[in-house]
């Protein structure tokens, strides 16, 4: 049974994406937690809009055993940027980066998924029309 427990509980342990935010400016004072599915994505550029780029949102699988797939990855940073308030991101780049497996042996590397993105703030003309497309 214990060896059982140990098993799940290694299969769980660190099987995630880690989601980290860099600010570069301010949101603005009018800035609120939304949910992710009022979070516009832009994949092959930048909104039309006016906006402001506010901060960077970085996600890396916390390890080469990872569950999460790209679809999850980017489904968490769109949560995230909810909850700090951006309005959009832009997806910037999708790669993988070389990691040391399990930081042990550093002659077999394995590869771990990342996704960068821009945190969007609309101006307020532009948060107004965004607000009136999704009715």
């Amino acid at each position: 049974m214990h060896r059982k427990l140990l098993m799940l509980a290694l299969l769980f342990c660190g099987c995630g994406t880690t989601i980290s935010y860099t600010p570069i400016a301010s949101m603005g004072d009018d800035a609120e937690a939304r949910p992710a599915s009022e979070v516009d994505v832009f994949l092959s550029g930048p909104p039309d809009r006016p906006y402001r780029d506010v901060g960077l949102l970085e996600a890396e699988q916390t390890t080469d055993l990872s569950l999460d797939d790209t679809r999850e990855m980017l489904r968490k940073v769109r949560r995230e940027a909810g909850a700090l308030g951006c309005d959009a991101i832009f997806l910037k780049g999708a790669g993988s980066k070389a990691e040391p497996m399990a930081g042990i042996d550093f002659r077999n590397t394995d590869s771990v998924k990342t996704l960068t993105a821009t945190c969007i703030r609309y101006t307020r003309t532009a948060r107004g029309v965004a607000q009136r497309e999704r009715r």
